[in-house]
């Protein structure tokens, strides 16, 4: 029992010095949920869970949590993710979902440590060219969502698993054409529509 003990706590220390934890070390950290109780030791926050909180704007203190590896602002009313969140170099895990967020900025797109993206019942009307920057992704979750583009270049995600793209207006072109590009990855769609994709 020490020596897991001794493990975790030198998981913990290497995260502290800007390292990574594993996901699963990870789900066993602190979830924070308040901005107030996290700004305590900034240092110490690596989950931060803002979820339900009527939120408009993102919250620029977040980004005083160098740490931080998760971060959930679902349920809120957020309509832009700022260019700051380039800052937050560790995050692996982000859930954006249900808000009012019509475009991913090629700043997050510059987060290689992201292993998770929920983006899902948002406002976004296409999935960027450079996506595939994001190369350690491994789940994306974008149901409900206006889609009009479906690059090619998500076809590049090689550590994809599972893109969800439920209840989004796709035709049958599309989809073939997703599941050529993306054969290694569980797909989750809708029954095709006679539309133009996103309509």
């Amino acid at each position: 029992m020490k020596w897991i003990v001794f493990i975790f706590l030198g998981l913990i220390s290497l995260a502290s010095n800007g390292q990574l934890l594993s996901l699963e070390a990870l789900d066993t950290t602190k979830v924070f949920r308040s901005i107030e109780s996290a700004l305590i030791n900034p240092n110490d926050v690596y989950r931060l869970d803002l979820s339900k909180q009527k939120l408009v704007e993102f919250p620029k203190e977040v980004f005083e949590f160098k740490n931080l590896q998760e971060l959930n602002l679902s349920k809120n009313k957020i309509n832009v993710i700022p260019d700051e969140i380039i800052k937050l170099k560790n995050l692996q895990r982000i859930n954006f979902s249900k808000n009012k967020i019509s475009e991913i900025p090629e700043a997050m797109l510059v987060l290689s440590n992201m292993k998770s993206v929920d983006l899902s019942d948002n406002f976004l009307d296409r999935i960027p060219e450079n996506i595939n920057q994001l190369k350690s992704l491994k789940i994306l979750i974008l149901w409900d969502n206006p889609i009009s583009v479906y690059p090619n270049s998500l076809g590049l995600l090689e550590e994809l698993e599972i893109l969800d793209l439920l209840n989004n207006q796709m035709n049958s072109d599309t989809q073939t054409r997703l599941n050529n590009i993306l054969p290694q990855t569980r797909i989750i769609m809708s029954p095709p529509c006679r539309c133009q994709d996103g309509e």
